[in-house]
């Protein structure tokens, strides 16, 4: 944001040079990009941060000056001249999709003289970098750059019908714009119409058959809320950035919206003649919240550990445009002016205080005396999962949200629904919304091979974006799990390994709640190498998870030598285990058993299975190790449909040796919950 001293002077005589103003605003949280003479003015470049739309225009600068060098501010109340006639006869206001366009109103000036610009309106906007084209249209960027709210003008007598309608742009539908180039429009993007075609891209850029000529005797003032998302879409996709967009894209006052159209057919009336119409033609109602916010006046010296008095807080949020509601003795209730609606908290509140009495008063060596902020179970979830995979010599990636078809043609484990489309895409060739982390680390994993790092071994912690079925829960259309995600060289036992550490480490499974591991098919996994995971938890069974080899096809595709296993984990299904205090445990002094048995079940019967059932039979405590030592299959030794699986277990006792006897009473319990679960006998 560009301003000019002389133009800031007309709210506000700080009596500062422009090295004063500047410092007070950068100390205040505007930060300084330039300063430079233009003839007898000075301009001074801000960056404006985007949660601060307040301050794209003067007023909302002069407003910052007035308070910091403690000035009486000036803003006109404009008062346009108008005539007996009402706008609503010469115009009529729709609104087809109030989704793009809350409120729309219109002003309508017949009569207008179109000419040069005096010299101190040409002279104001030369030196903020706008170069003047006529009174009219020079009017409409003057107030813009005054309080930032953006309008158009268009030419009365070239709007067809007499009629403004705001909706959306329809598939394939052409706009010429005043910059003599021709726009290919689709839905994602809004258009203000007259009775037979777009004559203006909302919020972005007027259109080449309705703007202002020196023919123009009649004019539309156009002053309006659009959403700032559908002004994004059109300003990306069509390439077409533009000062106004800017402004929109971060939301200005809509109390300014009447204001700024009152301003503009003064200065229009006043510059280039005409007669005002009676009123405007409004549709729609004005979008916009005030935030009630409570402030304790002790809460400020707490957290700047230096006090401001109660009487200079009120002081300080009052010059802001803050209202008291409530007062108490310890605190007072504060509602958010229009044009800052990034203030809704109590900490916002001591943020604006803090930076007007001066960041540079708050002593360096004051203790302050704050709690720790403690981790929520997702922060510390997601935290376990990386220090598991990082103890494991796993590199952390990050890749993209949005993906190219090719890498969603595998699909996900989390849904059957299509991914969503991102357009325009944000990245070029990539307009999706990724389903599953796999697919793109296994990309840049590939990448890494290519260029000669064969050996790191990627893992990710990240959104999803699954669309959300119509009866489900929410207002998104999108659900957003945290997945874990991580490539590895290996074969599925190294993968799953991998997976049972980090469930070991959160602590799940240690109150009661089981995970199973149970045949699952899936493109990118190799048939009969994959496994789903599943919670069973308060008599529930949910997917959490997925863990496998990668197809042979998929690692020629990614340029791959296998065998690399990969698994995918909701992080937020298993937060529920983060907060659970660690149990530490001595090792037992006495000596283990070791069995093996031989136990003959169906083919369909997955490790996970009989795993499962083994460990729920074992006495709590004793059964140390269950690994699956082989598995074959012979139809004329055990019959057709049965397989054979040598399990081998440890047992171990804390309190003393297991002997024999015990041993096997243990081991037959197990057998014998084998068969109830599995089906399961003992091959003799």
């Amino acid at each position: 944001m560009i301003i000019s001293t002389d133009w800031l002077a007309e709210y506000v005589r700080p009596e500062a040079t422009a090295e004063e103003i500047v410092h007070r605003l950068v100390m205040s949280g505007l930060n300084h990009e330039a300063t430079w003479a233009v003839g007898a003015d000075t301009a001074i470049d801000l960056e404006v941060t985007s949660n601060r739309p307040d301050c794209l225009g003067h007023t909302g600068i002069a407003r910052e000056v007035a308070l910091l060098f403690d000035r009486p501010l000036h803003l006109p109340d404009p008062r346009p001249v108008e005539g007996a006639a009402p706008a609503a006869e010469a115009v009529r206001v729709e609104i087809a999709d109030a989704d793009v366009c809350p409120f729309y109103a219109a002003r309508v000036i017949r009569g207008v003289r179109v000419g040069p610009s005096p010299a101190w309106l040409a002279d104001r906007l030369r030196t903020v970098g706008v170069e003047p084209v006529n009174n009219v249209v020079d009017v409409t960027n003057y107030v813009m750059l005054e309080c930032g709210q953006p309008l158009h003008a268009f030419d009365l007598g070239r709007v067809r019908g007499g009629r403004i309608v705001v909706r959306r742009a329809r598939e394939g539908e052409r706009f010429l714009a005043i910059n003599h180039k021709t726009y290919d429009l689709t839905p994602a993007m809004a258009v203000i119409a007259d009775a037979e075609g777009a004559v203006a891209i909302a919020g972005v850029m007027g259109g080449a058959e309705s703007e202002i000529g020196t023919a123009t005797v009649d004019v539309l003032l156009e002053s309006a809320q659009f959403a700032p998302l559908v002004v994004r879409a059109a300003a990306r996709g069509l390439v077409l950035a533009s000062a106004s967009s800017y402004r929109f894209e971060r939301g200005p006052d809509p109390a300014a919206v009447d204001w700024a159209s009152r301003r503009a057919a003064a200065l229009i009336q006043e510059l280039a003649g005409g007669e005002v119409l009676a009123g405007a033609v409004e549709a729609g109602s004005l979008a916009g919240t005030r935030a009630s916010i409570d402030l304790r006046h002790d809460r400020v010296g707490e957290v700047l550990g230096v006090p401001v008095a109660p009487e200079r807080q009120r002081e300080i949020l009052t010059a802001l445009g803050f209202v008291p509601e409530t007062t108490a003795t310890d605190r007072c209730r504060w509602r958010s002016p229009s044009w800052r609606r990034d203030v809704t908290r109590e900490i916002d509140l001591v943020e604006e205080i803090a930076r007007i009495e001066g960041y540079d008063r708050v002593p360096e060596d004051r203790p302050i005396h704050a709690k720790p902020v403690e981790p929520s179970a997702r922060e510390r979830t997601v935290r376990i999962a990386g220090e598991v995979l990082v103890a494991a010599g796993m590199c952390e990636a990050m890749t993209r949200s949005v993906v190219a078809e090719s890498l969603e043609h595998f699909g996900s484990p989390w849904t059957a629904a299509p991914p969503r489309q991102v357009s325009p895409a944000l990245v070029r060739g990539a307009d999706r919304l990724r389903r599953s982390l796999l697919p793109s680390l296994l990309e840049a994993q590939g990448y890494n091979r290519s260029v000669g790092a064969p050996h790191g071994e990627l893992f990710e912690v990240a959104a999803a974006y699954l669309a959300r079925a119509a009866d489900a829960p929410g207002d998104s259309p999108l659900e957003e799990p945290l997945l874990l995600g991580f490539v590895t060289a290996g074969a599925y036992a190294v993968a799953k390994g991998r997976v049972e550490a980090l469930f070991r480490r959160l602590g799940v499974g240690t109150g009661g709640e089981a995970i199973r591991f149970r045949p699952f098919a899936w493109d990118l996994l190799s048939p009969g190498r994959a496994a789903e995971i599943v919670l069973e938890r308060d008599g529930t069974s949910t997917r959490v998870g997925v863990v496998g080899e990668v197809s042979g096809a998929v690692l020629d595709r990614f340029g791959l030598e296998g065998p690399v296993a990969a698994a995918e984990v909701r992080l937020e299904a298993l937060a529920f285990a983060a907060g659970r205090p660690r149990v530490l445990v001595a090792t037992s002094e006495f000596p283990a058993v070791d069995r093996d048995v031989n136990l003959v079940v169906g083919t369909d019967v997955s490790w996970g299975d009989l795993e499962g059932a083994i460990r729920s039979a074992g006495p709590a405590g004793l059964v140390e190790r269950v690994h699956l030592v082989e598995v074959w299959e012979d139809a004329e030794r055990l019959g057709a449909g049965r397989k054979s699986m040598v399990v081998s277990l440890r047992l171990r006792s804390p309190a003393g040796t297991i002997g024999g006897e015990e041993s096997r009473r243990i081991v037959d319990g197990i057998v014998a919950a084998c068969g109830r679960a599995c089906g399961a006998t003992l091959r003799g």
